[in-house]
C-alpha cells in the first residue's frame, strides 16, 4: 500500500494522517502473496451462490482508477492492483467479496478499526463481516461469523473513500477471512448489477479515515487567531434564538458551534442576525439546502448570478439580499429570508460570516482585504428544519430487538404509523408476549434514522436506552427535548423466569463437530447440556450470547445452560 503525505492549500482539505507503527496492512492485493484467496460469498444459505447456481465475479485487476482527485488535490490510490467485485442483483444483502487473510486477525475486547478503500459506481451502504473461530473451539468452522460491523458513512459513487469499520470481540477469536459486503441494501428492487472496487485493508487504532474530503471549507487554517480588538462577533441569532460567540475573548476567526441547534420550519420567514462590535463590515448567512457538505453561491466581480445557499446578506456590490440598494457603511444587518415550503425536514449546516463586500463562504481572499486581517469571522451552526408533527415507528434489529412483544402509545395504539407533536413529551408502554418481560427500549430520535448518525460531520440522530426499571406504572415519558425529529423505538424483551420450566438432558452424545439437536418446547425451557462429546449445533439461544445468525444456531459444550424457545 502506498501512503503519502500531501501539503494542501491553507486548510482547504484534511491532510492524510500518517499511519502509526501499530497499523497493520492485512491485504493490499499488490501480489498474490498478500492474500490466500478471494471469491464471491454470501452468508444467506438459500443464496444461489451457496446452491452452486451462480459463481460470482470477484477478481484482482489492474488499477486504472489512479487519477488525481480534484477535491483532494492528489491521487488517493496509486496502487497497481485492486480487487474488483460485481455486485450481483441475485445476492442477498450480505453478498460480497470474501478475502482469506494470510495471517489471522485477533479480536480484542477493546475496539479496533479496519480501514478499507472503496470505489463504487453507485452509492451504496457497506458492511464488514469477520469469519473465523475460537481458539478453545478448534472444531468450529473457519467460516463462523464472529462480527458484523457497519460504518458511520456509506460509499458515494465515483471516488475513492477510506471507510472505517469498528470491530471488537472476546479474547481468543481469530478472524481468518473478511467478507467485504459492497451493498447491504436488499436487492429486491435492483434490476442490474454494478461494479465496486476494493483496496488496502488495514487494521488500525485510528477511528478517523486516513484521507477524506473537507466539508464546509474555509480559506484559512481553523486555528488562525483573531487579532483585532475593534471588531468582533458577540452572538449569532436566528429570530429570537441565539448562540454566544465571544470572539473578543476567544480570539478565533472560525467557530464551529454544532452543539446549539436553531429551529425553523418549512415555509417560515426568519431573520439571521449577527451581534457585532465594529463598523464598516458586512453580514452574510448561508444555509446548505442540499445537505451536500458545501455552501454554494455563483457570483462575479459585479454581482451575484445565483444565490443558491446564500440566503441573506447586508451588502455586495451596492445591494443587499432583498435586491435593495445598500451603502458600504450599512453594517451587518441582513434582510429576512424564507425557508422553502418544500424543504425536507432534517439537520442542516448554517454559516454566519462578517466580511467586507465578499460572498465567498470561505472568507475574503482578495489581496489587501483578507478576512484574516479585516476583523471578520465565520461561525457555523446547525438548524433543525422540522414539521409540526414527527413520525413514530417501531423497528427490529438483528440481535432480537423488537421481537417477543410490542411497544405502544399510552392510548394502546401501536406506535408505527403514528405522529406526535414536535418538541412535546409523550408516553409509551410495553406489551410483552406471553412468557416474556420488558428488558429495555432503545430510542433513536432525529432524522435519517436507518442511516448513518452523521452526514457531512453534522449529527443526524441520537440514541439512548431506557431500562424497564425506568417505566412507571408500565409507562415511560419520552422527554420533549428528545422529540426533535422522528422517533424510532426498538423494544427488547427477556424470558419471564416465572414461566420457564426446568429440564435437563441427562445424556446426549455426538461426535465432535457433528450432529444437530433441535429441542422444541411449548414454552421457553431451560435445558442444561449434560453430556456432549465435543460440541453440537443447537437451534436455540445461549443465554448471555452475543448476536448470532438465527438460521445457523450456536455451538454448545458440556454444562452449558441454554434456552429453548
Amino acid at each position: 500500500m502506498n501512503v503519502k503525505k500531501y501539503m494542501c492549500l491553507a486548510g482547504l482539505f484534511f491532510p492524510i494522517a500518517a499511519m502509526a507503527q501499530q497499523d497493520k496492512t492485512l491485504c493490499d492485493f499488490e501480489t498474490p502473496e498478500s492474500y490466500v484467496s478471494v471469491r464471491a460469498y454470501d452468508t444467506c444459505p438459500t443464496s444461489p451462490f451457496n446452491l452452486n447456481k451462480l459463481t460470482g465475479n470477484v477478481q484482482v485487476v489492474d488499477n486504472d482508477l489512479n487519477a488525481v482527485d480534484d477535491a483532494l488535490g492528489y491521487a488517493p490510490n496509486e496502487s497497481s492492483k485492486i480487487l474488483g467485485v460485481q455486485r450481483s442483483r441475485y445476492g442477498s444483502n450480505t453478498f460480497g467479496a470474501l478475502v482469506e487473510l494470510k495471517e489471522p486477525l485477533a479480536l480484542k475486547r477493546e475496539t479496533q478499526y479496519v480501514h478499507v478503500k472503496f470505489y463504487s459506481t453507485q452509492d451504496a451502504p457497506v458492511m464488514l463481516i469477520g469469519l473465523g473461530n475460537r481458539e478453545d473451539r478448534p472444531w468450529q468452522p473457519a467460516t463462523t461469523e464472529q462480527f458484523w460491523s457497519v460504518p458511520t458513512s456509506k460509499v458515494a459513487a465515483g471516488a475513492w473513500q477510506d471507510i472505517v469499520f469498528p470491530i471488537m470481540g472476546a479474547d481468543g477469536i481469530n478472524i481468518k477471512s473478511l467478507l467485504v459486503v459492497v451493498d447491504r441494501q436488499s436487492p429486491h428492487n435492483q434490476m442490474s448489477d454494478f461494479a465496486v472496487f476494493i483496496d488496502d485493508i488495514v487494521l488500525s487504532t485510528k477511528s478517523n479515515p486516513f484521507f477524506s474530503k473537507s466539508v464546509y471549507p474555509i480559506n484559512y487554517e481553523e486555528t488562525t487567531a483573531h487579532t483585532r480588538t475593534d471588531r468582533y462577533i458577540k452572538t449569532v441569532k436566528l429570530g429570537s434564538q441565539s448562540v454566544a460567540i465571544n470572539q473578543n475573548s476567544d480570539k478565533k476567526l472560525y467557530f464551529k458551534k454544532l452543539d446549539n441547534i436553531f429551529l425553523a420550519k418549512p415555509g417560515e420567514t426568519v431573520t439571521a442576525a449577527i451581534d457585532w462590535s465594529g463598523v464598516w463590515m458586512h453580514g452574510y448567512a448561508y444555509l446548505d439546502k442540499g445537505n451536500d457538505g458545501k455552501f454554494d453561491v455563483d457570483y462575479t466581480s459585479t454581482g451575484i448570478t445565483d444565490s443558491k445557499d446564500l440566503v441573506a446578506f447586508s451588502y455586495y456590490k451596492d445591494k443587499n439580499s432583498a435586491g435593495s440598494r445598500a451603502s458600504g457603511d450599512c453594517g451587518v444587518t441582513m434582510p429576512s429570508f424564507k425557508i422553502a415550503d418544500d424543504m425536507e425536514p432534517g439537520i442542516y449546516r448554517m454559516r454566519y460570516k462578517v466580511d467586507w463586500d465578499n460572498v465567498d463562504p470561505g472568507g475574503n481572499t482578495t489581496t489587501g482585504n483578507y478576512i484574516t486581517n479585516n476583523g471578520g469571522g465565520i461561525v457555523d451552526v446547525l438548524v433543525n428544519i422540522h414539521n409540526d408533527n414527527v413520525d413514530v415507528y417501531r423497528a427490529t434489529e438483528e440481535n432480537g430487538g423488537g421481537l417477543n412483544g410490542e411497544i405502544l402509545l399510552a392510548n394502546g395504539k401501536p406506535v408505527t404509523g403514528q405522529t406526535t407533536p414536535f418538541g412535546q413529551a409523550f408516553k409509551i408502554k410495553a406489551q410483552p408476549a406471553e412468557g416474556f418481560l420488558l428488558d429495555y427500549v432503545k430510542i433513536r430520535h432525529g432524522y435519517n434514522l436507518e442511516g448513518a448518525s452523521t452526514k457531512n460531520e453534522n449529527p443526524q440522530w441520537k440514541e439512548y436506552t431506557v431500562q424497564a426499571s425506568q417505566f412507571v406504572n408500565g409507562e415511560y415519558t419520552i422527554p420533549a427535548d428528545c422529540v426533535d425529529g422522528n422517533i424510532r423505538l426498538v423494544p427488547y424483551f427477556k424470558s419471564d423466569p416465572t414461566s420457564v420450566n426446568d429440564a435437563t438432558v441427562k445424556a446426549f452424545t455426538v461426535n465432535a463437530g457433528k450432529g444437530e439437536i433441535t429441542l422444541n418446547a411449548a414454552v421457553a425451557t431451560h435445558v442444561e447440556i449434560a453430556n456432549v462429546q465435543g460440541s453440537t449445533l443447537f437451534n436455540g439461544t445461549v443465554e448471555g450470547a452475543r448476536t448470532i445468525c438465527a438460521h445457523k444456531g450456536v455451538y454448545v459444550v458440556n454444562g452449558e445452560k441454554v434456552l429453548v424457545k
